[in-house]
């Protein structure tokens, strides 16, 4: 084996497929990349593979013999990169691999190639979508997926494919965002046949991966998604992406979407965003939770927050109504699920969607390439006998903030206290339709989700009282 390669393209792709190398492998081939030489079509095919992600790059070059050889993966991308950006000649001779570049040379051990596994294929539905859309789709809704391992098909990203649509969606049990698009080509299957409904949901941790991928590709590219067995492979120009696919029935989420809202505006993303972050900074480090205030006959909305042991801050910004609202709406979020949801919205203006104060909000944007929507549950506001700390407190009427997200996406009222469900991920294909999002104190992690058959809901968990009325409490 004896080639000639630039030491900028090997470094790329070195760096491509180096997302597929395990930290702590299962087997220590797997801390190998395998180098395959194709004299016939001068270049060169470098694969990593860890048995759940696989990535397979091609990169150009002049290759004098063939051959095959696995390499030490990180070892090699941190000497390659080392080297002068001029042409690298990488051969092979008894079971060493030489580097030799314009100052000197290198010398590496290799390992035996036929220890390396094979990357699974899939030959079944095949479905073409544009990297941009599904960049945008990851961006859309990766960030709500579970990270509990032990929830195993929410710790994904769903995705559905049809004939002419497709739809992705994630969700930890707090909050839920949802992407979608159409498919212009017809011909979705290999046979020239129609494609029938296909669902698969892919770990979030492999997602992400193809999502630095899909960023460093260019605008134009279209990406190819081959489905069958167990497995999903996206092809791109000179990069291939082997996930296997989550098992389990994926909550029925279309049925928690409100089809219908009592209070429509839209405002500017990043003023929202702003003015969230900044009374983020005086909010209760634990609860994070601010109130907003939508005012229709001034056309602006108030957001408040206040903390016993910190203080408290009030924002005011523009918001547009094209309907004169009798009532005002206010309503509580925690101020990270809201946060979040902004960061991912591309646009310059998002329309907010609500009903009741203890209702889900729809947050979309307006215009973009793709339709897109995130669900927030609110907290619950519970009003007290007390005077607020301050003329700008939270609620005029003196109500204070009980982090708690006790609300129903099934039923109109939201119920004084629900039970915990204990069940774990794995009996979700015994959930027939919806799911559950429990949020004892509204935390900054998202990392807890429960599901159940009906709705996504939360418990009631008081909020913190100022110690000087607990303690008379407590006398009492």
């Amino acid at each position: 084996m004896k080639l000639t390669i630039s030491q900028k393209d090997l470094t790329d792709t070195l760096s491509f497929v180096n997302y597929a190398v395990p930290n702590k492998p299962h087997h220590p081939i797997l801390n190998n990349v395998l180098l395959i030489a194709d004299k016939h079509l001068q270049q060169i095919l470098v694969t990593a593979f860890d048995f759940s992600l696989g990535i397979r790059a091609k990169c150009k070059s002049k290759v004098e013999e063939g051959g095959n050889i696995a390499l030490p993966a990180k070892l090699l991308l941190q000497v390659v990169s080392s080297l002068p950006k001029q042409d690298i000649i990488l051969e092979i001779a008894d079971s060493t691999a030489i580097l030799t570049h314009s100052s000197g040379k290198c010398r590496i051990q290799t390992v035996n190639p036929q220890e390396f596994p094979s990357l699974p294929k899939a030959e079944g539905k095949i479905i073409a979508l544009p990297a941009v859309k599904l960049l945008q789709a990851l961006e859309a809704t990766l960030f709500a997926a579970s990270h509990d391992e032990t929830r195993l098909v929410l710790a994904g990203v769903n995705f559905k494919f049809s004939r002419t649509n497709w739809e992705a969606a994630a969700t930890d049990g707090y909050r839920l965002a949802v992407a979608s698009g159409t498919i212009e080509s017809n011909e979705n299957a290999q046979d020239g046949t129609e494609l029938d409904t296909v669902e698969i949901t892919i770990p979030h941790q492999i997602l992400t991966e193809l999502q630095k991928i899909l960023s460093s590709v260019g605008e134009n590219c279209e990406c190819t998604i081959s489905i069958n067995n167990g497995i999903a492979v996206f092809d791109l120009p000179c990069i291939q992406i082997t996930s296997r696919l989550l098992e389990g029935q994926y909550p029925q989420y279309p049925s928690l979407i409100p089809q219908q809202f009592q209070h429509q505006f839209t405002t500017d993303r990043k003023v929202l965003d702003n003015a969230l972050k900044r009374v983020g900074i005086v909010a209760d480090q634990k609860e994070k939770v601010v109130a907003v205030n939508f005012d229709y006959i001034n056309q602006q909305a108030t957001l408040s927050t206040e903390s016993q042991d910190v203080g408290g801050a009030v924002e005011s910004i523009l918001i547009k109504s094209e309907i004169d609202y009798p009532d005002n709406l206010q309503i509580a979020f925690n101020i990270k699920y809201v946060a979040d949801a902004l960061k991912f919205i591309p646009t310059d203006e998002v329309l907010i969607k609500a009903n009741k104060p203890t209702q889900p909000v729809i947050i979309t944007p307006v215009g973009g390439i793709l339709n897109q929507l995130i669900l927030v549950m609110p907290v619950q506001l519970t009003s007290i006998n007390e005077e607020p700390s301050t003329k700008e407190n939270i609620s005029e009427a003196s109500e204070e903030i009980q982090a708690t997200e006790d609300v129903s996406l099934i039923n109109d009222e939201a119920p004084p206290t629900t039970e915990i469900a204990a069940e774990v991920i794995e009996e979700t294909a015994k959930a027939e339709t919806a799911l559950i999002a429990t949020n004892p104190a509204a935390p900054e992690s998202t990392e807890e989700t429960t599901t159940t058959e009906e709705a996504i809901t939360s418990t009631n968990s008081p909020a913190t009282k100022p110690r000087g009325r607990r303690k008379k409490t407590e006398a009492a």
